[in-house]
């Protein structure tokens, strides 16, 4: 919810209103930002997919690797992938992904 309801729309705002630091448009009316020439999402997807990559980086190390993961004496503990599984969840995202 924290992420949906307050840091999504922020970093939108800053690239997508106009008037944010990423683009904004100067007294000569030109777009630009803070930083040089001003931000060019195409579609969208380069905040997004920003937002989202930080987000699930933050969660990764918030959590943190799991219990006795790198212990040598309990690396039997952990299996290998199950390949059937593997190949369900590719014909779930092609599924999603084509429909």
């Amino acid at each position: 919810a924290l992420m949906t309801s307050i840091i999504y729309p922020i970093v939108i705002w800053w690239g997508w209103s106009g008037n944010g630091w990423l683009s904004y448009t100067d007294d000569d009316g030109e777009g630009v930002s803070a930083v040089g020439p001003a931000l060019k999402d195409f579609a969208g997807s380069g905040l997004v997919h920003m937002v989202g990559g930080i987000g699930a980086l933050v969660g990764a190390i918030v959590v943190g690797p799991r219990a006795g993961r790198w212990d040598p004496s309990k690396e039997s503990e952990f299996e290998g992938h199950s390949i059937p599984f593997c190949v369900l969840g590719t014909f779930f995202l092609w599924f999603g992904w084509y429909g």
